[in-house]
């Protein structure tokens, strides 16, 4: 994600996503971005943690995987 590539390798020009709603973390772009609210929901109908998304069962892995090809977020 942009916010590890910057602060630990100086890769990119800024931390943030372009939401500016604060950097662009993998929880942020899971859970909280405004850009990917409605394509949240496509995926995860109901509250999901984060912890479920990331390290759950293979289905929810293959779920966060597409999500993630769907934003076309830059990473």
């Amino acid at each position: 994600m942009n916010h590890h590539m910057y602060t630990k390798f100086k890769i990119g020009s800024t931390d943030q996503c372009p939401c500016a709603a604060g950097a662009m973390t993998a929880e942020h772009l899971l859970q909280t971005c405004p850009l990917y609210k409605v394509l949240r929901k496509r995926f995860w109908s109901q509250p999901t943690s984060l912890q479920n998304k990331l390290f759950g069962c293979l289905d929810d892995l293959r779920r966060t995987a597409t999500f993630e090809r769907e934003t076309q977020a830059t990473i």
